[in-house]
């Protein structure tokens, strides 16, 4: 199975998930609707509220709860992006203006907190105890984690041990969320809940070092941003780490200070990929991302061999494969 045929087989709710979507961000203050809007129709994949599903149905859950579910995480989702904007400063997403050079930082940054706030509200309605903690930590984990990407910006001296520490709280917590709670609600053993938590945190890890690469590799129309753009943001990912480690001292000395600049000129770039392909950084990013996803798969052995299993299979795949 790919990647396409799991998005046709589950059309439809996802469809569900879209509608569910914008009812929920109907209010009686304009903007949140127009911001929240924005966000929605800017062309993302809705990989999280796609895995929330997969998960309930691989544990054979019949009712609609994981509709509702699948919004929430959306919403929490879709307000990390609208405060990491206004962070890094950015001006395009996907390929269309962000919300804040549309409607300004202070704006972008209230309706951000009035998602999270919205989803945490729809999250009590389930009255589900567990479901409501695991949410709750996923998002204080995101809110750990930009705040220890923002300490971090512009310091060459970070680690690898530390930087994957920050993608665990920042990204792969959520898509670890996503995956246990299409689990509580189908009720299934806690062996199995476990293993598609564990499938979920791999796969967010290799996601997000996926996206460490295309930053510096992907072409720039399909990716929606400028190439380089973490470089001029000033985050040091798992590529840039990695040369930093194996470059010669002159040449580590040289992307310092590239580094500890505002800004980089295009010569900048191209001399930090250069030495990238002299060192192979982005190869061993992509090795280390497949090492994550062969760990996602493997979790899955405790579950019999179905179409869910598959299709949760080709979504792993789909993340080292993906060109945005």
């Amino acid at each position: 199975m790919d990647i396409e045929t799991v998005w046709r087989n589950y059309n439809e709710d996802l469809r569900k998930i879209e509608a569910n979507l914008h009812e929920n961000l109907k209010s009686q203050v304009p903007i949140i609707s127009q911001i929240g809007n924005h966000l929605l129709r800017s062309g993302g994949k809705r990989l999280r509220p796609l895995l929330v599903i997969l998960s309930s149905r691989l544990c054979r859950y019949n009712g609609d709860v994981d509709i509702y579910l699948a919004g929430i995480v959306e919403f929490i989702h879709t307000a990390s992006l609208l405060h990491d904007d206004v962070i890094d400063g950015a001006e395009i997403r996907r390929g269309k203006p962000v919300a804040n050079s549309v409607w300004g930082n202070e704006a972008s940054i209230l309706v951000g907190d009035y998602l999270y706030s919205k989803a945490l509200k729809l999250a009590v309605g389930l009255k589900n105890q567990r479901v409501m903690d695991t949410l709750s930590e996923a998002t204080t984990s995101m809110s750990e984690g930009q705040i220890i990407e923002l300490l971090k910006i512009n310091d060459p001296d970070i680690t690898e041990k530390d930087y994957l520490k920050m993608v665990e709280a920042k990204t792969a917590l959520l898509i670890s969320a996503c995956c246990r709670v299409g689990a509580i609600i189908s009720g299934i053993e806690k062996k199995k809940e476990d293993a598609l938590a564990t499938y979920g945190l791999n796969l967010g890890m290799a996601f997000q070092l996926a996206d460490d690469v295309l930053d510096y590799r992907a072409d720039e129309v399909k990716l929606g941003k400028s190439l380089g753009k973490d470089l001029d943001e000033g985050k040091i990912t798992l590529p840039l780490i990695h040369l930093l480690k194996r470059g010669k001292p002159e040449e580590v000395e040289g992307v310092k200070r590239i580094i500890r600049t505002d800004g980089f000129r295009s010569e900048d770039l191209e001399y930090i990929l250069s030495l990238m392909n002299k060192y192979d950084s982005l190869g061993y990013c992509l090795d280390r991302a497949r090492d994550y996803l062969e760990n996602a798969k493997e979790s899955m052995m405790v579950f019999e061999d179905t179409p869910q299993r598959d299709a949760l299979f080709a979504v792993a795949d789909y993340i080292i494969l993906r060109d945005r």
